[in-house]
């Protein structure tokens, strides 16, 4: 599983220069600095990029700016404007967002005679791995026009698939999120007042009211170890998922969820499908597509299954595409993969395949919200009668007494 590393390098100009990249190991940071015209100085394991989120595809502003470059650059150079001066003309939101400090630089590396590519490595942060060998390629190949055109709509459908998965679980969110909310409210503001009034009367209060009390009491007399034992448990799950075997564990654990696990796979599956493609029309080998894309998926289990069929590739044993070693990445993708090196036509057969489980990512992550809701109306509907429960019933005795 690659590894975050911290380095610091010195470029051809004498110019300083740190960031961070994904490898294997110090060496293969090293060969990475090397062909970016860097001379490394020191390198030192880092802490992971990003966090943990259930999916991975959940995309900020940056992500947003960077199709709008993408974009931008591709129509300004199939337009015919050479790259140093698209550079120049392209704007991306305010003057001081890393975006535009990126092209600031990038403008400057290139006009000092570096490749597009190599000066976009060293802003690994906004362009990664697999975007950066897909313009090395294209410049190389003298289709960076082609290869700028592809990337331009793969990075917007990512970004279509990760609003529908948003939007397929906002109203579950929302609903848990309001439970949660009226429940502490309850305990601490409500309850209270209503156990003051109830022991004035001094009578028996039904089972109900008094585990309701009960729960309350609780809450505010152990709430500070309680929040205690919840921050530690945030702060231990973070821990255990920058390990590499506490991630394997989670992100396996994320796979076993019914239709959760579904989307998980099938997102993955269908973002490594459309990179792939992208990758093989570009003229990198499949070997080293396989390579960089370990590192395009999120989740490390499925990650794992495409370092599996890297090293199938490298042995020459494609037969093996079907074998049981592979749990995760569907047999009808794999499958489709056979058909394509047989036939040639590997990279349109991967499109077709990214493009199929798009659409299921978008139908499963719909569903979602088809599956929980009768099982939230259900939890909310319960929710309230115990609550209703709790605080009329004794009420009800009370009028009785006061009327006897």
């Amino acid at each position: 599983m690659p590894t975050q590393f911290e380095y610091q390098a010195v470029g051809s100009d004498g110019s300083r220069k740190e960031g961070n990249l994904s490898a294997e190991d110090k060496e293969r940071v090293v060969e990475l600095l090397v062909e970016q015209g860097l001379i490394p100085i020191e390198i030192k394991a880092g802490k992971p990029k990003g966090g943990f989120t259930l999916f991975g595809f959940f995309k900020g502003q940056d992500y947003e700016d960077l199709i709008a470059f993408t974009n931008n650059l591709s129509t300004l150079f199939r337009a015919g404007i050479p790259i140093l001066r698209a550079l120049n003309l392209i704007k991306i939101g305010s003057a001081n967002s890393p975006i535009n400090k990126a092209i600031n630089q990038i403008k400057m590396d290139v006009q000092s005679g570096k490749s597009l590519a190599r000066a976009m490595g060293v802003h690994d942060t906004i362009f990664n791995r697999v975007y950066i060998s897909s313009i090395a390629a294209g410049e190389e190949s003298g289709k960076l026009d082609e290869i700028l055109g592809k990337l331009s709509p793969m990075l917007e459908k990512e970004l279509a698939l990760a609003r529908q998965i948003k939007s397929g679980i906002r109203y579950p969110a929302m609903v848990i999120g309001a439970i949660a909310a009226a429940f502490v409210v309850l305990l601490a503001f409500v309850v209270p007042r209503f156990v003051a009034f109830f022991d004035s009367f001094n009578t028996e209060l039904p089972l109900p009211t008094r585990i309701l009390i009960g729960t309350s009491d609780f809450f505010q007399a152990y709430w500070i170890y309680l929040l205690a034992g919840l921050i530690a448990l945030f702060l231990g799950f973070r821990k255990l998922i920058r390990t590499e075997k506490g991630k394997l564990w989670v992100d396996g654990l994320l796979l076993k969820i019914p239709v959760v696990g579904q989307i998980i796979t099938k997102g993955n599956v269908a973002r490594f499908a459309l990179m792939f493609s992208i990758l093989l029309k570009a003229g990198i080998p499949i070997v080293r597509t396989l390579e960089l894309l370990q590192e395009s998926v999120k989740n490390s289990v499925i990650g794992g299954e495409i370092r599996k069929l890297g090293i199938l590739f490298r042995e020459g044993q494609e037969q093996k595409l079907l074998g049981s070693e592979f749990e995760h990445l569907p047999e009808m993708a794999l499958q489709m993969m056979r058909i394509g090196l047989e036939s040639g036509s590997l990279d349109t057969i991967l499109s077709e395949v990214g493009e199929h489980y798009s659409k299921e990512v978008q139908y499963a992550s719909s569903q979602i919200t088809a599956i929980l809701e009768p099982i939230l109306t259900l939890v909310l509907g319960v929710f309230v009668l115990i609550m209703a429960l709790a605080i009329f019933m004794p009420m009800w005795n009370l009028i009785q007494v006061i009327k006897g």
